[in-house]
């Protein structure tokens, strides 16, 4: 069977992973707050489904990917213990990993050409073809109560992947970018400056065409992921999701250009981004506690839209961590550990905090303590795109603690760390990197071989 978002839901609420909520719930506010409520709870809380959210009639899913066990579901042999070996075996294998080439060398490695989609005809995605589109009757909610409050309405898409292609089809992009709608056919999108997206829409721009856009909600959760991570540049998310879950993502295509969208998605939505148009965006409530700012993003367009049967809608709500969204990138975080091993000698492993994670801070295990080669890394890991704007990186030795050790990491910064002369900050000040590396005098504290003996005696002890 292939992989869905109605057969995860299904997945979870089997085993345990997944609340219904039966009672009518506003789209304004409401709906919002409940997920970040229990999103903040012990180890993520549970999946929620709202069965009566606002007036739409289709059920909604929430934070189906914010927990530990949700994401081993998701991922599955590839869970996120096994993630980052099997990456960098496939890394291995390249003739050489170089950034700029990365994700083409990726998109032609065997093991994601065996993965590239496959095209079925009478996808689920295509059963109904609504009759007119209206975006403001599809439960779409309000996260924040100042969310969109200075222009079109406060309602946002927030786990839509967007489709775009160069205006010959090529280099096909899937990403997850905020869209707020405005009104009944139109909605504004706000994608990252230099992205798969922005580039296509600028191409088309220069040509003075409509870009063909198409928004999908659901189908396989491994491209939900594929299409959330800072992926290396160039990287086909349908091969890449298809890698992740072990399998080729079954597409179709779209009438009104030269796209493809998951098969098994719930809802298509499908427009163009116009060449010579923009709205306003925001503000949003994000996951830093703030509004992110007002900004210009572009018009899109809505003319088709297409669902199954009976859809599902999917929605992520981010604030102060921890949220769904932090949970999401632990799979990136293993992804990523393989990625800089392979790029900066002497990175042994990384840890992205829950609460860091949104401004590309890590905690990096080092195999030196070396100062001047410390420093050395710090410049490396500044040039690449994932800690090119990092608020602050903290350098550990790997054979002293684990990364993800929080507890030991702090006991270590505040141990050995001279704050003269192991803060390093890049020359605007906006970058700090510290090296917490071993270097106090005093020999360390040693068990030795009577910790053997208490370990092979610990049951006579009766202790726990």
């Amino acid at each position: 069977m292939r992989p869905s978002l109605q057969g995860l839901i299904r997945q979870l609420e089997a085993t345990g992973e997944l609340q219904r909520v039966a009672v009518p719930v506003r789209l304004e506010g409401e709906l919002a707050t409940i997920v970040r409520r229990v999103s903040a709870g012990p180890a993520g809380g549970p999946a929620l489904l709202f069965e009566q959210p606002g007036a739409a009639g289709l059920p909604v899913a929430a934070n189906l990917f914010g927990s530990v066990r949700r994401m081993e579901a998701v991922l599955g042999a590839r869970g996120t213990a096994h993630l980052g070996g099997a990456f960098e075996v496939l890394l291995e294998t390249l003739p050489e990993v170089d950034l700029v080439s990365l994700g083409e060398q990726l998109n032609q490695h065997p093991a994601l050409i065996s993965c590239r989609p496959v095209t079925v005809i009478d996808p689920p995605c295509r059963e109904q073809a609504s009759k007119e589109v209206d975006l403001l009757q599809l439960p779409f909610p309000q996260n924040w109560p100042g969310d969109g409050a200075l222009a079109g309405t406060g309602r946002y898409i927030t786990l839509g992947q967007v489709f775009t292609a160069a205006p010959d089809g090529s280099s096909p992009n899937c990403g997850i970018y905020r869209c707020q709608i405005h009104d009944r056919r139109t909605m504004a999108i706000r994608w990252r400056h230099g992205s798969g997206a922005d580039q296509h829409h600028q191409l088309f721009k220069t040509r003075k065409e409509r870009m063909p856009i198409a928004i999908v909600l659901g189908g396989p959760p491994c491209l939900t992921l594929a299409a959330a991570w800072p992926l290396p540049p160039g990287l086909d998310e349908l091969c890449f999701a298809g890698w992740l879950q072990g399998q080729p993502i079954a597409v179709t295509g779209c009438m009104h250009g030269p796209l493809q969208v998951p098969a098994d998605a719930e809802l298509v939505l499908e427009g163009f981004a116009e060449p010579d148009e923009t709205l306003l965006e925001g503000p949003f409530g994000n996951h830093t506690g703030r509004y992110a700012a007002v900004g210009s993003a572009a018009r899109v367009t809505i003319t088709r839209i297409t669902r199954r049967n009976a859809p599902i809608i999917p929605i992520t709500v981010v604030g102060p961590p921890p949220q769904e969204d932090c949970w999401m990138m632990l799979g990136w975080e293993r992804l990523l550990a393989a990625l800089v091993r392979q790029l900066v000698p002497g990175v042994r492993d990384l840890c992205l905090p829950l609460a860091w994670v949104f401004r590309n801070s890590a905690v990096i295990a080092l195999e030196t303590s070396d100062p001047l080669q410390v420093r050395t890394i710090i410049r490396r890991l500044w040039q690449l795109p994932w800690f090119s704007t990092a608020r602050l990186l903290v350098l550990v030795d790997a054979a002293a603690v684990a990364p993800g050790d929080l507890l030991r990491v702090t006991w270590q910064v505040v141990n050995e760390a001279d704050w003269q002369t192991d803060l390093v900050a890049d020359s605007t000040g906006a970058r700090l990197a510290l090296d917490a590396t071993r270097k106090q005098p005093g020999e360390l504290l040693e068990e030795g071989p009577i910790g053997r003996l208490v370990s092979e005696r610990w049951k006579e002890y009766g202790l726990l």
